[in-house]
């Protein structure tokens, strides 16, 4: 049987947030916009945070052969790290991760045992490459191009815009031109689509597809909510596959705290034993 560690490193490729619901956003009808004005309405209604408290979340895990449920908490400090707390009954903390810019440590309080690793790791296991950044844009509902880019707005540029009845899309892709590729069996296809909120303007949905690896992850935000003059999502599913393999993971989370509240704090004790994965 897995240690709730194992289960972490699998949930660090995926993680997402919600929070405290005190009123449903109501997405209004879909207008013409312009490539050019959607880049900068998404730019400008990215959430603003130095720190980013995710209190009370609730999160399951299936892999298809076993489901495991737990309640946690994230602490994301902008562009420098992330702390990561798994709870078991009466609170008591069990696994504590920190994500860094270039490596990530887990603490395996149960046995006495700190986890190193980079991002490499999940790239060779997953096949899908995050990073610090990736993962941090992906926590608190931000855009991201993938594979990571540090110029991601104007790396945008390169996509292509589409407005559908409900809501806004880029795409690296065509659809036309994807089917042409297929069609032609060309397997170093790689496709990034981003959904955007017509009224929220913040992101709905991704998905990613490495057709060359046959690897793919879909990351769905819904409920967005008004959270004491925060909007952020209630609820978030996030579903990944390798070959054959599949997971999901889906998170709640009941509290939020912008530039406030959650503890830094990570310290390696003495008498922990070290491996590196």
């Amino acid at each position: 049987m897995w240690r709730m560690s194992n289960y972490l490193v699998i949930l660090l490729v995926f993680l997402l947030v919600s929070c405290k619901s005190t009123e449903t956003v109501r997405v209004k009808n879909v207008s013409n916009i312009s490539d050019a004005q959607l880049r900068k309405e998404v730019k400008n209604n990215e959430l603003l945070f130095d720190k980013l408290y995710l209190k009370k979340l609730q999160f399951s895990f299936d892999d298809g052969k076993d489901k495991k449920s737990f309640k946690g908490s994230f602490v994301v400090q902008k562009d420098s790290q992330i702390i990561v707390s798994i709870f078991i009954l009466m609170g008591r903390e069990v696994v504590r991760a920190k994500l860094g810019l270039e490596d990530v440590i887990i603490l395996d309080k149960h046995n006495k045992i700190a986890l190193h690793t980079d991002y490499n790791y999940f790239s060779k296991k997953y096949g899908i490459d995050l990073d610090f950044y990736s993962i941090q844009a992906i926590l608190t509902n931000s855009l991201f191009i993938y594979p990571y880019s540090d110029d991601y707005y104007n790396d945008l540029k390169k996509y292509k815009h589409h407005v559908s009845s409900d809501h806004y899309s880029f795409k690296s892709i065509k659809d036309k031109r994807l089917d042409r590729l297929t069609k032609r069996s060309r397997n170093n296809i790689l496709v990034h689509e981003i959904d955007i909120d017509p009224e929220l303007y913040r992101i709905l949905n991704v998905f990613i597809k490495d057709f060359e690896n046959n690897h793919s992850i879909s990351i769905n935000y819904n409920h967005f909510k008004n959270y004491d003059s925060t909007i952020f999502p209630e609820k978030i599913n996030m579903k990944a596959t390798k070959g054959n393999a599949k997971f999901e993971v889906d998170l709640k989370l009941n509290y939020l705290e912008i530039n406030d509240g959650g503890s830094l704090h990570f310290k390696i004790p003495s008498s922990y034993k070290s491996k590196t994965l």
